[in-house]
């Protein structure tokens, strides 16, 4: 037998001999303690030392454990698999000589019922005033505590075995801190029907206490992470996935990460192979010459941007027709954090509710969530689509002002926020609505054609393999360097962050929102850059090509949206409204001085229409006009307006005076000032207040 062939039971030896060997061992010294490691050439020896530590360290806590753990591997003197197999292996020695000594004691009873809880062959017992009484049919013992942190709270869950006393059928269940109580059902979960609780006063009380009594100094202690991304454990700086904990060392498959479903599982980087990640950079940064530049630039920065230890800047929402191969591009880049995160594998869709989105949002810090198909085409009633497009605003506004909805507890204490740390990128046949939600993503349309399909199948295939995974392992493996090397590096980030959005901004303009939305997917792109450079993955020219690829083509993206945005500001479905109101006959402008019939070269265009008789108005009076200048009635044609931008399924929410305000600011209203929108005007011998515009507008907005 070779010494890696050694086993736990030959590593523990006669329990005796091991415990006496273990009394005299003191390990406290650390510094000692790892400079023993190199006195030893036998790899027998070095596995029956890192198994005495294990056995001196598991009593003392999980926090000492962490400490050691850590400083032993980045002395090299231990591996991390020979470390993580030895505590739980002196976690189940010590576990059942707890066992043993449990039954020692109640042997030594001179009665079983002189202990509070015991049990026969006929169940669990409790020691009462009024004698023993017959609690259950079964034998309840906590195995496991659970601490498990959710990255908002630190939650307590319990394993329980039951042990049903006359079949002797087997079966355990975890539970919650405020399930433990409910002792009647965690027992039907574990062995159904069999196991009965005797009516008693406090049975149920009786049976958990019961269950904690027979496991005192049994139950096994174990932490386990429920979200992804950076957090601190024992002082260093890692990044969670299913896999483990990602530090500048290395993964750690030690610490656990259960982030619920198979499906969000899937986001599992692979430990980093320096052997990979020349060739794996390589193959992530030719993604960029799957499509054209407008289309991938901007999920590719969004890839790397995503690990950055900042809240992400703006949601990626792509689009475009089917057969784009849009969801197929996306999954490209949703494989960076898991090769099995395909088309299929996505962890929500707009099928699920609000709230289940957001949980996962927030569950899914420092990746690329991908959220697919957003189609409005497809609901079947108004109410159906409402609510997709609740989703929608919840999502995306959520991302962008890093809020969720605040809960209140049963305790009238408030919960914390579950708001999206993912990078969210959504893909759908149309845009979000509303320029409000616009101007909080950035659009990137997709045609067919775009994207060839055999490149796409090439790429599919480098994906699966998990080379895109390899790649982001290393970068986060040499982020987690410069996290913990560089005192308070997200201000560095924040910093260097602002610098660039103030850049773009005087460079290129746009919504208050695009400079740092821009600026937020460009520093991903520096940041993956600079790693690609250390590593010799790609020279200088080439890093500055890409960079001025990418930048290129988001400026360019940037620009048209903010055009297409603009139709979507009150002002522009206003005035837009008011013409097609004009135009489609449901509302028309009399002339002012007659308060009748236009000037007949133009009255067709101010909604009268030719008939047998001459002219006749159509639908409502929103107003008079005078030349070149247009006098519209506020409550009339804002009421006109509203009906009509609902026609044109492009609601206008806006309230009249926000309308108004946002008329003048755009420079709409020639004869209004900031305290008087609106103007006096003699018509139909009387003097009303009238919203005063050019006849040109209404042509422009068109």
């Amino acid at each position: 037998m070779t010494a890696h062939d050694t086993t736990p039971e030959d590593l523990a030896g006669d329990p005796q001999e091991q415990q006496e060997q273990q009394e005299q061992a003191d390990y406290s010294d650390l510094a000692a303690t790892t400079a023993r490691f190199a006195e030893i050439g036998d790899e027998e020896e070095r596995q029956h030392l890192i198994f005495d530590i294990a056995r001196w360290l598991v009593p003392l806590g999980d926090i000492k454990v962490r400490a050691y753990k850590n400083a032993l591997i980045a002395a090299k003197a231990v591996r991390p698999g020979d470390f993580n197999d030895a505590i739980r292996e002196a976690r189940s020695a010590l576990s059942e000589q707890a066992r043993a000594d449990a039954e020692d004691l109640l042997d030594g009873l001179p009665n079983p019922a002189a202990a509070p809880y015991y049990t026969d062959h006929t169940g669990l017992h409790v020691n009462s005033h009024f004698g023993p009484i017959h609690l259950a049919n079964f034998v309840p013992t906590i195995t496991e505590e659970v601490t498990r942190h959710t990255g908002a709270e630190t939650q307590k869950l319990f394993t329980l075995k039951v042990t049903s006393s006359v079949s002797g059928a087997e079966g355990s269940v975890q539970v919650t801190k405020a399930g433990l109580k409910a002792a009647r059902d965690w027992a039907y979960d574990a062995i159904g029907g069999r196991g009965i609780i005797y009516p008693s006063s406090r049975d149920e009380a009786h049976v958990v206490a019961a269950a904690q009594f027979l496991s005192l100094g049994t139950v096994q202690e174990r932490t386990t992470y429920a979200f992804t991304g950076w957090t601190t454990i024992d002082g260093r700086r890692v990044f969670l996935t299913h896999t483990g904990a990602l530090s500048a060392d290395g993964m750690d498959e030690g610490t656990a990460v259960d982030l619920g479903t198979d499906k969000l599982n899937r986001y599992a980087l692979p430990a980093p192979d320096p052997a990979q990640a020349v060739a794996a950079v390589r193959a992530s940064l030719a993604l960029l010459d799957l499509g054209p530049d407008k289309v991938m630039a901007p999920q590719m920065c969004a890839t790397y941007r995503a690990v950055l230890p900042l809240q992400p800047e703006t949601t990626l929402w792509t689009f475009g027709g089917t057969g784009a191969f849009k969801s197929h591009v996306a999954a490209l880049f949703a494989q960076h954090f898991g090769p099995e995160l395909t088309v299929r594998g996505f962890p929500t869709g707009w099928q699920s509710t609000a709230n289940a989105m957001e949980g996962i949002a927030f569950q899914l810090a420092n990746v690329l969530m991908v959220v697919d198909d957003y189609v409005p085409q497809a609901a079947a009633t108004k109410t159906d689509l409402a609510k997709l497009n609740e989703k929608v605003e919840r999502l995306v506004r959520g991302a962008a002002n890093s809020a969720g909805r605040s809960r209140m507890r049963v305790d009238g204490t408030v919960r914390p926020e579950l708001y999206p740390r993912a990078q969210v990128m959504c893909t759908g046949e149309d845009v979000p609505p509303g320029q409000s939600l616009q101007a909080r993503t950035s659009l990137v349309e997709i045609a067919k054609g775009d994207v060839a399909s055999e490149r796409l199948t090439e790429a599919q295939r480098t994906a699966d393999a998990g080379v895109y995974a390899q790649a982001m392992a290393g970068y986060v493996q040499w982020l987690a360097g410069r996290y913990e090397g560089e005192e308070d590096w997200p201000a560095v980030l924040r910093a260097e962050l602002a610098e660039g959005r103030d850049a773009i901004a005087r460079e290129a303009g746009g919504h208050s929102r695009a400079p740092e939305a821009v600026a937020g997917l460009l520093l991903g792109l520096r940041w993956f850059l600079r790693y690609a450079i250390q590593i010799g993955a790609v020279t200088k020219e080439e890093r500055d090509e890409t960079y001025k690829r990418c930048r290129a083509a988001i400026l360019d993206g940037t620009a048209v949206q903010a055009a297409e945005t603009r139709a979507l500001s009150a002002e522009a479905i206003y005035l837009n409204a008011i013409r097609t109101a004009l135009t489609s006959g449901r509302a028309y402008l009399a002339d002012q001085n007659s308060d009748g019939v236009p000037p007949l070269t133009e009255a067709t265009k101010w909604g009268w229409a030719k008939d047998d008789t001459g002219l006749s108005a159509r639908g409502e009076k929103i107003g008079w006009v005078s030349g070149s200048d247009v006098y519209l009635d506020p409550g009339a044609a804002y009421t006109a307006a509203v009906a009509q931008a609902e026609r044109m399924q492009v609601p206008l929410r806006t309230s009249r005076a926000r309308v108004h305000k946002a008329l003048f600011a755009a420079d709409l209203l020639p004869s209004a000032d900031p305290g008087h929108l609106t103007t006096r005007l003699s018509t139909g011998g009387a003097r009303q207040r009238v919203l005063h515009l050019k006849a040109e507008v209404l042509t422009r907005w068109a």
